[in-house]
């Protein structure tokens, strides 16, 4: 009963998200209803295996993805569910992302290429430096990548889509999320499991748990919340070292 409960809370955050990362009259484009036969394509896909090859089609859309943030516990990163593909009409985004007029088949692409998202953060690569990220140049590092790669992205049915058709009747593309609770894999204390990963200092207590510095904690914090910037240019930027999952 209390999984039920969640989902539908979760929805409703990852909603707000959306939402708020647009303007008023983006967000209402947003909620304009999809065509019967691309809306049935959409649920086919998800219901389908996931694609073993990322094809060029796939990369054109994860290069145009426009990457959120979850309000959801401590926040992570997410493909933005109001506008995936950024300001516009989505579909009409991912028809040209692809290079076709087959609507019912962009959308197919964009849900695959959404599914893909995980797995294209440990198919490509991104080398350090300083990278364009709208107004602001951002800089990526290698402890960002490590992170990125790290991060527990949720299933769709833990997204609170177990009715995927609820979803897109609101408005909403089925995207998916870096878990708010557990960003890093296990850990609700996840600064705990950010040092782990970057192989910074921990000691334990006298319970036996690990813990790190107060000062730490706090530069961790600080790169989490640097995930949503470093996922966005390494979508935009890096490059694909293969290309089967």
């Amino acid at each position: 009963m209390m999984q039920r409960l969640i989902h539908p809370m979760r929805r409703q955050l990852l909603r707000l998200a959306g939402t708020l990362l647009c303007s008023p009259m983006l967000a209402r484009a947003a909620e304009r209803s999809l065509p019967g036969a691309v809306r049935r394509r959409v649920l086919a896909t998800l219901d389908a295996p996931l694609p073993k090859v990322l094809n060029v089609h796939h990369l054109a859309l994860i290069q145009r993805f426009n990457i959120g943030w979850s309000p959801v516990e401590s926040g992570a990163p997410m493909l933005n569910p109001a506008h995936p593909l950024g300001d516009g009409d989505t579909l009409a985004l991912a028809m040209q992302a692809i290079g076709g007029k087959d609507a019912a088949l962009a959308a197919q692409r964009l849900m695959e290429a959404a599914q893909l998202l995980p797995h294209f953060v440990q198919m490509a690569n991104l080398k350090p430096g300083s990278y364009a990220n709208g107004k602001t140049p951002f800089t990526f590092t290698t402890r960002h990548l490590q992170l990125l790669r790290q991060q527990s992205w949720l299933p769709l049915e833990m997204l609170g889509m177990g009715a995927a058709e609820d979803y897109l009747a609101e408005g909403y593309w089925p995207t998916p999320a870096v878990d708010g609770k557990r960003p890093y894999g296990n850990f609700t204390n996840y600064p705990v499991e950010m040092a782990q990963a970057l192989g910074l200092p921990l000691h334990h207590q006298a319970d036996g748990s690990l813990a790190i510095t107060p000062t730490l904690r706090e530069e961790l914090k600080t790169l989490h919340q640097q995930t949503q910037a470093a996922l966005q240019v390494f979508v935009r930027q890096a490059g694909l070292m293969r290309n089967t999952v």
